[in-house]
């Protein structure tokens, strides 16, 4: 029995020492555990990466040597233990040369892109350790230098030569607004540059000084000049900004000039005879008197010019122009009388006459008077005994009346100022074609340049501009009995208004733009301008396809003479309403172009 009990106790003595450790491990697991989940939460992409790193490592080295080789991460913990000190170092590098980065420093890009170069030198598990506020400053850094260089882009690609020049120039100068401080503070001397241009390119002063060279160019040609002396103004022209071709007036002589020379067959100059082809039975028959202070020209009909205006001296300040078609030619031998009489010394009486019945010409002629002031405006006397406006323009010293019927007219100082203005880009039509009494204020020295304009508004102002008138009255309802019942009348008698469908007139409606570019041509054909086929494959607009046939015919033809540009995004626009701002600019244009103001 005792050797059983000995034997007993030999083999239940190991099974103690056996389970001794499994019992210890199972009591410390948790512990072997607990380091295994911080080493899994250590990631060096996120902001707890120092943390759990630690975390980690003391937890690991409170283990008893047994626990430590049962951790299945440690190589994990060694690794990123390992690279702790370098990465101090590639953190402290990083956050120096942000640090250095200031745009009071000469090398303020310089020191981003130094910044930026190290940064994707690093590896990735580098990179991790960097804070995530790091990282965004130099991103914005960044994208602020693109936008930046796009910006200084898009001004370097200005040109004063191209249609959308104020189109580019605003969203440019909007960009640039758009910028940091500090990186406009870079832009700054080009952005001053290019400032300073587009005010030298929308200043009227400017563009009418650089025009002016160009018309003075173009009224030294003729249709003699040689091709040479042509394509050379023709050079200086292309060379305009487009607001300053706006003001050369006489552009339409430059183009029938390089018709003839295109086609010689094209035919006679109405304004140049080359005296080599004179005549020799020039008609000389035109008599003129003088008696106190009026003055009688007699001119038969047949004794007129054929081919080319006929221009008679009446005094040594006053010259007629008459042209070949003013007067209907008819196999009687018809006798047209006219006489200045010189009522004062700022007032003359035009009467022309024939068979004692006044007379009205098919076009408009030229009373030329030398010696007036610069100052001063030239008005017309109406039936009701007041001043109102009449077509004149101004060359040198001269003032050039345009008339076809008898009148009286009166030489006056004339100085409009509205409030309004000031800033208007058309402040100089506005005033002119108010010191001329064609448009006139809405209240109080107010011109109101943004308010839109209705048809019988400007229908009365091309009327007055052109002294279009009539003694019928409407049949239609809704303009009968109203102030502007003659001008629409006037206009409807002479092909500028066109008729509508209907009892009712509508004038009360704003004029789109697509209308005022008609009604411009319309005034121009009246005035006896020459007007050629538009070339539509020049025509700009990336709407203008879709207008009608007829509507693109006055479009690109009010485009060619300069009187309508685009607008800032390409288009025509040809619903958009017409402000009296830019009816302003338009009529001033039209007038100019028929040599009426």
């Amino acid at each position: 029995m005792k050797k059983t009990t000995l034997y007993l106790a030999l083999f239940t003595t190991p099974a103690v020492i056996i389970t001794a450790p499994a019992y210890i491990n199972a009591a410390n697991d948790w512990q072997v555990e607990n380091v295994e989940n911080l080493i899994d939460q250590i990631n060096p992409f996120s902001t707890t990466y120092e943390y759990y790193l630690i975390e980690a490592k003391n937890a690991y080295y409170s283990l008893s040597t047994y626990q430590q080789s049962n951790v299945r991460n440690s190589t994990t913990l060694f690794y990123y233990l390992g690279s702790t000190d370098n990465q101090q170092t590639y953190l402290k590098t990083f956050s120096d040369k942000m640090a250095a980065i200031s745009a009071r420093n000469s090398t303020f890009l310089r020191d981003i892109e130094e910044a930026n170069r190290y940064y994707h030198s690093l590896t990735i598990s580098q990179q991790a350790i960097i804070p995530n506020y790091l990282y965004l400053q130099l991103q914005n850094y960044l994208e602020n230098i693109a936008k930046m260089k796009a910006v200084q882009l898009d001004f370097e690609k200005l040109s004063v030569l191209d249609s959308s020049y104020i189109y580019s120039y605003e969203t440019a100068m909007k960009a640039y607004q758009l910028l940091p401080y500090d990186f406009r503070m870079l832009l700054t001397p080009l952005m001053s540059e290019k400032k300073r241009e587009y005010e030298t390119y929308i200043s009227p002063a400017n563009n009418r000084s650089v025009a002016q060279q160009v018309i003075n160019e173009i009224s030294k040609l003729s249709t003699s000049s040689s091709m040479e002396e042509v394509a050379s103004v023709r050079a200086k022209y292309n060379g305009l900004t487009i607001l300053q071709q706006n003001y050369v007036a006489n552009y339409r002589d430059l183009l029938y000039i390089e018709e003839v020379q295109r086609n010689t067959s094209y035919g006679w100059d109405p304004y140049y005879i080359d005296e080599k082809e004179k005549p020799t039975d020039y008609p000389t028959n035109i008599e003129v008197s003088k008696k106190g202070q009026l003055y009688t020209v007699v001119m038969p009909a047949t004794e007129m010019n054929q081919y080319t205006n006929t221009k008679i001296a009446v005094s040594d300040t006053i010259t007629l122009t008459i042209p070949y078609d003013a007067v209907p030619k008819t196999n009687n031998n018809d006798i047209v009388t006219m006489t200045i009489e010189e009522i004062n010394e700022d007032s003359i009486l035009f009467t022309a006459s024939m068979y004692d019945e006044n007379f009205e010409f098919s076009s408009y002629i030229d009373i030329e008077l030398k010696g007036l002031p610069s100052s001063t405006t030239i008005v017309r006397l109406d039936n009701d005994g007041e001043y109102i406006a009449t077509p004149y323009r101004k060359i040198a010293n001269k003032n050039i009346i345009k008339t076809k019927t008898s009148a009286q007219f009166k030489v006056v100082n004339s100085r409009v100022q509205f409030f309004d203005i000031q800033a208007d880009g058309h402040q100089y039509e506005i005033e002119q074609l108010a010191k001329r009494k064609i448009v006139s204020g809405v209240e109080n020295g107010y011109y109101k340049p943004n308010t839109q304009i209705t048809l019988a508004q400007y229908a009365a102002m091309i009327a007055r501009s052109m002294n279009i008138t009539t003694n019928e009255s409407s049949t239609y309802l809704d303009i009968s009995g109203k102030w502007y019942e003659t001008s629409i009348v006037a206009l409807l008698e002479n092909g500028i208004l066109e008729h509508p469908n209907s009892n009712y007139f509508n004038a009360g409606k704003v004029v789109t733009r697509q209308e005022a570019a008609v009604l411009s041509i319309r005034m121009l054909q009246y005035a006896g301008v020459q007007i050629s086929d538009p070339d539509y494959k020049k025509i700009p607009f990336t709407d203008f396809k879709q207008l009608s046939t007829s509507d693109r015919y006055f479009v690109a033809t009010a485009y060619e003479f300069g009187i309508f540009g685009g607008k800032k995004n390409g288009q025509f626009d040809p619903n958009g309403k017409l402000t009296r701002s830019q009816m302003a600019k338009v009529l001033y244009k039209t007038l100019q172009i028929a040599k009426m103001i």
